[in-house]
């Protein structure tokens, strides 16, 4: 501003010295001979007053301009800006705030189409919706997605998407072939690009995915302006968004499929363990009472009496192995439903302990008023003889095996039963319920154990409203709790039920 003013103020001088010494050299050489006659003083005399007369305008007009300029400073120092350019910089000011406006607008309908990417429907479907997306965050409706590759082309076939829904694909053209070939800026930044070619002006930004998913959203622009380099970056993010979307859709689809596989694969192993074990149930049987019939014969020498009883034996064991099997395929199945009878729960470990035939040390205690359990005796036997063998299996010949009744309050009756094997690690414990589960170490104690043992133990036991609790140690042996429904026995009485 200061410059102006010396400049300014430097022309007003030459404005008004200027002129009067040209008007007096011009007459010095037109009219010489009329200032000799009048001579040298009148005529700096009337120079004198004709250069007043002319600083005088000179003046006037230059006081205007200045007065002028001095307005515009004061309304400077009075409002902050000047007034001449209020109109332009309050133009500017609205320009750029429209400006932000439709960033701001474009960024949330972006957010908003991320959100309801519909990833959980067909690859298809979120290719169309990224379609959509762009449309609507740029307000352009041509817009197209040209899927060239994908990870799986009967999920997500090659085409080019619009957004008409269940529409096929439009056939990939050479047009979208050479724009998926146009090299990207060198600045990370920027996934989109104005490209020209022989099919005329296009943007394209890519669909940034897996190795395998080649994708490009694609619009024409001929005799439009280039896009500024925020837009280049608002359709880079919208790219890597639109390829997100569809790598995540394939993977869901992937997925669905694979958990649909399993699903049919389960279900084809429970059909075949059910009629496995129903087709065994019979010959079973049938050797079992064979047995006992042989034995009854006369004349059956000691040795072959021997025999029989370790195939009936072992036929018992092994029909109870193949009832397992069949109440791990129902409780899979959920088509267990026991009977609610009252019981006595201590004959029954008696009788599945003898059944065992084991040599070791066993005890049997009860502690507390006498409690009758409330459920299926059948199904409790049979999750005995699951806790019993497996104690015996994972304990070491000769250590003991301990048996506890307790009722506890609720009323609820406990049956623990106690090994002083190797224990569990906390990695076994955490599994120990699972179906077909078994540690290393468990099958290299006893290779011939199922894995279902405590599956069923604990689905029998919960379908007739009880818990089953372990607690184990490396080294110290596990204990298996049981709870059930009880209520208190009336003068001790003996077993209610026990077939």
């Amino acid at each position: 501003m200061g410059e102006r003013w010396f400049l300014r103020l430097l022309g007003f001088l030459v404005a008004v010295a200027l002129p009067p010494l040209v008007a007096f050299a011009i007459a010095d050489v037109v009219a010489g001979d009329l200032i000799a006659r009048y001579g040298m003083g009148t005529t700096l005399l009337v120079a004198a007053a004709v250069t007043v007369l002319w600083a005088a305008v000179v003046a006037v007009g230059g006081s205007r301009i200045l007065g002028a300029e001095a307005d515009q400073m004061i309304a400077i120092a009075q409002h902050g800006r000047r007034t001449d350019a209020s109109a332009d910089e309050g133009g500017a000011q609205a320009r750029l705030a429209g400006a932000l406006d439709e960033r701001n607008r474009q960024i949330a309908e972006l957010a908003a189409s991320s959100r309801a990417a519909p990833i959980t429907e067909d690859a298809a479907a979120v290719a169309r919706s990224m379609v959509r997306a762009a449309r609507t965050v740029t307000g352009d409706p041509t817009w197209t997605l040209a899927i060239l590759r994908s990870d799986d082309e009967a999920i997500l076939p090659p085409g080019v998407y619009g957004v008409e829904r269940d529409a096929p694909p439009e056939e990939i053209e050479e047009v979208h072939r050479w724009a998926s070939t146009v090299e990207l800026p060198d600045d990370p930044a920027l996934g989109a690009q104005l490209a020209t070619g022989p099919w005329g002006a296009f943007v394209t930004a890519d669909v940034a995915g897996a190795a395998e998913l080649r994708a490009i959203l694609v619009a024409p622009w001929e005799g439009r302006a280039a896009p500024s380099r925020a837009e280049l970056e608002l359709l880079s993010l919208l790219g890597q968004h639109a390829g997100a979307a569809i790598e995540h859709a394939l993977l869901y689809e992937r997925v669905r499929s694979q958990a649909a596989e399993i699903n049919r694969m389960a279900s084809v192993q429970a059909d075949f363990l059910r009629g496995v074990s129903h087709d065994l149930q019979t010959p079973l049987t049938s050797i079992r009472a064979l047995a006992d019939e042989v034995r009854s014969a006369p004349n059956l020498d000691g040795a072959a009496g021997r025999d029989l009883e370790t195939i009936a034996h072992q036929a018992d064991r092994l029909r109870r192995m193949v009832a397992q099997l069949l109440v791990a395929s129902r409780l899979e199945a959920g088509a267990i439903t026991p009977r609610s009878d009252v019981f006595r729960v201590e004959p029954l470990v008696e009788r599945t302990w003898n059944a065992l035939r084991v040599e070791r040390p066993f005890s049997l205690r009860t502690d507390g008023a006498g409690h009758l359990a409330v459920g299926d005796p059948d199904r409790f036997e049979q999750v005995m003889w699951a806790l019993l063998d497996n104690a015996t299996k994972y304990s070491p010949d000769g250590s003991a095996i301990d048996v506890v009744v307790e009722p506890i309050p609720g009323p609820r009756l406990s049956v623990t039963v106690t090994d002083h094997g190797r224990g569990m690690s906390p990695e076994t414990q955490a599994h120990a319920f699972e179906q077909f589960y078994r540690a290393a170490d468990a099958r290299s104690a006893a290779p011939d154990g199922s894995g279902i043992g405590l599956y069923t133990a604990r689905g029998l036991i919960g379908a007739m409203g009880g818990s089953v609790a372990l607690e184990s140690a490396l080294g110290a042996g596990t204990s298996i709790a049981l709870l059930l429904p009880a209520e208190l026995a009336e003068h001790d009485d003996p077993v209610a039920s026990e077939a």
